[in-house]
């Protein structure tokens, strides 16, 4: 029950992160190369799932190459993870004021263009799979604190962590890909899903903030009351 509420936290990371203004902008171009394909349902509803797929699969490489660098080095592994506990709070809360943004960060990064993107639309199958993976790579301040501030460390906390990182890849392309099949089914409130996406956005991120920063907030209190007993 406690790996499935991982799984289902690590999916709504991935949402939000969707959903953040940041990378709304690269979503919108994706739905726009996902759902051209209108004469055919099954092509775009394939189309969907090759472009989670993608972004599912680098995710979980990123997630693996991360592990089979702490299993190469067991006691380097314990060491960092000893030295690290007590910063997992304050990271936690950083990335609480980030997505409240009361803390600015960099401009964000990654691998993506307009053009790249519209090269790929047209390789088919095949480009929709690597443009989910190219769209994944591309991190910006929002999608990187809840990456590697946030889903990383319960990542590699958790007893089998490869899915954890899936279930955010999945959540990352699930609005995205609801959106285009809804455009490919002809749905015709499309433009109302999206405009109500948008105007929930600043609160469902209002409130994951908070709960970050409480969970933060109680890994402080628990280290300083730990090392406290621990003084003779």
């Amino acid at each position: 029950m406690a790996y499935l509420s991982i799984l289902l936290g690590a999916l709504w990371l991935g949402i939000l992160t969707s959903v953040s203004p940041c990378p709304l902008a690269t979503n919108i171009a994706a739905v726009s190369y996902l759902s051209r394909r209108m004469n055919s349902r099954r092509m775009g509803m394939a189309g969907v799932l090759a472009y989670t797929l993608g972004r599912a699969i680098v995710y979980s490489l990123i997630g693996l190459v991360l592990m089979l660098g702490l299993a190469a080095a067991p006691q380097l592994s314990r060491t960092l993870q000893s030295a690290i506990l007590p910063f997992i709070g304050p990271l936690l809360v950083l990335v609480a004021l980030v997505l409240l943004g009361w803390l600015p960060m960099p401009p964000g990064f990654g691998f993506s263009s307009a053009r790249t993107a519209s090269r790929l639309a047209g390789l088919g199958l095949l480009g929709e799979f690597l443009m989910g993976m190219l769209f994944a790579l591309s991190f910006c301040p929002v999608s990187a604190a809840l990456f590697f501030g946030t889903l990383l460390p319960v990542g590699l906390a958790s007893a089998v962590p490869l899915p954890v990182f899936a279930f955010y890849g999945i959540g990352t392309a699930a609005p995205v890909g609801l959106i285009a099949l809804a455009i490919v089914l002809g749905a015709s409130s499309t433009g109302k899903i999206m405009d109500h996406i948008q105007r929930w956005q600043p609160r469902l991120r209002a409130a994951t903030a908070v709960v970050i920063l409480l969970a933060g907030l109680w890994l402080i209190f628990q280290v300083c009351f730990n090392s406290g007993n621990s003084i003779p």
